[in-house]
């Protein structure tokens, strides 16, 4: 345990927390609506935060009931599944299927006895004690370049300060217009499904039904399994897959993101298997005993009982279960803000990557060097250890990359850290934005480089004038989180 951590946990039995009231982006905010920035606070000596380790634990804390729920409703359809076995095979022109992000997706639902949803509700006031404080406003160097895509600003110290999160910001993977109940918030939710099977992209088959989960391409359930009577069946499976969950920002913040609040129910409930098909390591970080054992390799079974955990929106993951991720992922590791010297370039081998690479590395290396900072160049091939990487983000106050995956690890670096993303066009002249509600969502400083001729010939040049600028504010980025 680090000096830090110990004299956190030391100081915590008196400090305050942080004021947690967010202004969320303007993901949930209708036309009409004009709501107050709230700015963030500064944070003083007397006002420490609660460790990584503390607010796993509380979080947790919280979860129990919810997971007790989940475990006895398992046990229940298990037994009448044995006792009463139902049969059904491929879906038929007469099954329905339902999408969970339609609005009245939960209604519709009820109308099935082999589904019965779970729902974790909690005081967003107390949930705002634990999640990570602030969200910062998006920032780049050509708003009028990117407003067909996003608006944003182009004054630098618009990072500088944080603002409060509307609440709207619970409704993340939630159906469209979902109703919250005040002071009882759904953060999140998972379907037990009795006798069931899924499809290759993600989709739930359970005799005249079947669910779509939020994610990437919802509408495409991919190849059914085999014929249903010939599938190994299993007592218990929790499945996370969905499509494009092989790639690493999709498994990082859609699919992961999914597992975390089942941790302790999967460790007290060993006969659970997982379905996650991806190979992300962050999974191998959550503590999920013999997990490697329990990881189903195909989509070709069936489960007695199926748990299926809320997804979100392409692009868009949901905040409590993305911030458990980085949580778990951040465990063990120093996590003082006040330390963070690295600023990190992330050197992409191919596609989206620097052709100026050298000489933009020579220009943070003397920049770095000015402000008693190091440089970490962190390269893809071959990779760094995960070891290395996770230490390295985690000390980052600057990272600055290509749009690529290797942003991902953002997920390791502390609140308050600034990416500098160089935006990139498509080849349909759109522009791939992920990473900026993935960086309001760890209350990660985002900025946008944009030019309309392209990410890969930016200069060292054009890095600078960001750079320089945040650095001359090291102090507000160290203390204002």
């Amino acid at each position: 345990m680090s000096k830090w951590t110990i004299f956190a946990i030391l100081l915590t039995l008196s400090a305050t927390l942080i004021a947690c009231n967010i202004l969320w982006a303007s993901y949930f905010i209708t036309r009409n609506e004009v709501h107050d920035a709230v700015p963030a606070r500064n944070i003083r000596s007397e006002e420490i935060p609660l460790t990584v380790e503390e607010r796993i634990m509380k979080i947790n804390s919280l979860l129990k009931s919810y997971l007790n729920q989940i475990e006895s409703i398992g046990k229940e359809v298990l037994k009448e599944e044995t006792m009463n076995p139902t049969t059904f095979d491929l879906p038929s022109k007469h099954s329905q299927k339902l999408a969970a992000i339609k609005e009245d997706f939960f209604s519709h639902l009820k109308q099935f006895r082999s589904v019965q949803t779970v729902f974790f509700q909690l005081d967003i006031v107390e949930m705002r004690r634990l999640i990570f404080p602030k969200r910062y406003e998006f920032t780049s160097n050509d708003c009028e370049g990117l407003k067909k895509f996003k608006n944003c600003y182009s004054d630098h110290t618009r990072l500088l300060e944080g603002h409060a999160v509307q609440d709207s910001v619970v409704n993340i993977g939630m159906p469209k217009n979902f109703t919250q109940e005040p002071h009882n918030e759904t953060w999140t939710f998972l379907h037990v499904i009795q006798n069931a099977a899924v499809s290759e992209h993600g989709d739930i088959i359970t005799r005249n039904l079947t669910v779509s989960p939020q994610r990437c391409r919802s509408h495409d359930g991919g190849q059914l399994p085999r014929t249903f009577k010939k599938l190994k069946v299993y007592d218990h499976v929790l499945d996370i897959h969905q499509f494009w969950d092989y790639g690493f920002y999709h498994s990082t913040f859609e699919s992961l993101p999914r597992l975390t609040p089942y941790v302790n129910f999967l460790n007290e409930n060993p006969d659970v298997m997982i379905y996650s098909r991806n190979n992300n390591d962050i999974q191998g970080l959550l503590g999920i005993q013999n997990l490697n054992k329990r990881l189903l390799k195909d989509h070709n079974f069936r489960a007695k009982v199926l748990y299926s955990p809320a997804g979100g929106k392409c692009g868009m993951p949901a905040l409590l279960t993305t911030q458990l991720l980085s949580l778990y992922a951040k465990q063990g590791l120093e996590n003082n803000p006040l330390t963070r010297d690295k600023i990190i370039l992330i050197k992409r081998s191919h596609k989206r990557f620097f052709e100026n690479h050298d000489a933009i590395a020579s220009m943070l290396a003397k920049e770095a060097a000015s402000h008693n900072l190091e440089l970490f160049v962190f390269r893809d091939n071959p990779l760094p250890n995960m070891k290395l990487t996770r230490r390295m983000f985690n000390e980052a106050i600057l990272i600055i990359a290509p749009h690529g995956a290797g942003e991902s690890n953002m997920v390791y670096a502390q609140p308050g850290t600034v990416l500098i993303e160089a935006v990139c066009f498509t080849q349909k002249r759109t522009i791939q934005l992920c990473y900026h509600p993935a960086s309001q969502l760890l209350g990660i400083r985002y900025y946008a480089l944009f030019f309309e001729s392209g990410c890969i010939n930016i200069t060292p040049e054009q890095i600078q004038t960001p750079v320089v600028h945040f650095l001359r504010h090291l102090h507000t980025l160290r203390t204002t989180y």
